[in-house]
């Protein structure tokens, strides 16, 4: 029903928009945002699928609008194994899909007429924008504290998911306390999502990914194994450091960085943080009934530190 929706709200009246937004949602894609916003709504005894089905709708269209705008401010080539939209329609083109996107969700939404659904909303996206800015002041900087590399990922993965838990149990009518506890589940979840992405980043099979590994290397973003493995006690941390924090970097020099990483265990480190944050996000579901809902949320909890793309 999802599925249906998104391909409704992608048509334009003109043509070649629906083409490039077409290519966008077509791509692939996890669907984790409308997935968790329905498994919430489900998980408190929600019932009303018409306004779940309009906002999760809402929530994958939002999030495909910020990949369009990621692509181009990060360079990238691909996305899920296929020619970035900027690549194969140009800037322009995928700059104004990528707002024609935003508009689309936000238009779904507010269809709702709920001021905490929007709220909620507009706070996750202002979020993102937020974290890509300090993204992007932060790059190369090989001294970066773990602080605000959390603060980054929390704006720029967690707090859409947290936000598509909350509004799922919230159209559920959920209690305050089930409202809060899938917002715990959501963003730890989050958090442990993108921490995984940057595990894969390291050491990941690009056949996989759809994209090549040490793009974070390349491109000097925070990544919490690069990240464990510069530090001072690692034998290698200032060769490490040294390629880190150089703006045009090699292609062998970045995989001279991935085998730093992967000569100690910085990999392991980064994956015991992941799973600490699986145990915070189940902790959130505490407050629910046991269904087979609940059941769901906690398998994809096990889903995100399992996954290989």
């Amino acid at each position: 029903m999802v599925e249906d929706e998104i391909m409704r709200n992608v048509r334009s009246e003109d043509p070649l928009l629906t083409e490039i937004a077409t290519y966008v949602i077509g791509s692939g894609g996890k669907r984790m945002r409308p997935g968790i916003a329905l498994l919430s709504f489900r998980a408190v005894g929600g019932t009303d699928l018409k306004k779940i089905i309009t906002v999760a709708t809402a929530f994958e269209l939002i999030h495909s609008a910020t990949l369009v705008h990621d692509d181009i401010n990060d360079g990238a080539e691909t996305r899920r194994g296929n020619t970035a939209v900027y690549r194969k329609y140009g800037t322009q083109r995928a700059l104004i899909t990528g707002d024609f996107l935003f508009v689309k969700g936000f238009r779904l939404g507010g269809m709702i007429q709920s001021e905490e659904i929007v709220e909620m909303v507009a706070d996750s996206c202002s979020r993102m924008a937020e974290s890509e800015i300090l993204q992007t002041r932060t790059e190369n900087d090989a001294s970066i504290p773990l602080e605000t590399y959390i603060r980054i990922i929390t704006g720029k993965t967690a707090k859409p998911i947290e936000a598509s838990a909350q509004v799922g149990a919230y159209i559920g009518n959920g209690s305050a306390e089930q409202i809060a506890g899938m917002g715990t589940f959501g963003l730890n979840i989050g958090l442990a999502f993108q921490i995984v992405d940057d595990i894969l980043d390291i050491g990941g099979n690009e056949g996989d990914l759809g994209k090549g590994r040490g793009m974070d290397v390349l491109d000097g973003k925070a990544n919490l194994p690069l990240m464990i493995a510069m530090q001072d006690h690692y034998p290698k941390s200032a060769r490490l450091r040294e390629i880190y924090s150089k703006k045009d970097k090699t292609l062998e020099e970045v995989d001279e960085a991935l085998e730093l990483v992967l000569d100690t265990d910085a990999m392991d480190v980064a994956m015991g943080h992941a799973e600490d944050l699986r145990l915070k996000a189940l902790k959130g579901l505490d407050v629910l009934q046991e269904t087979e809902f609940k059941d769901a949320l906690r398998a994809l909890a096990d889903t995100v530190l399992a996954r290989d793309r």
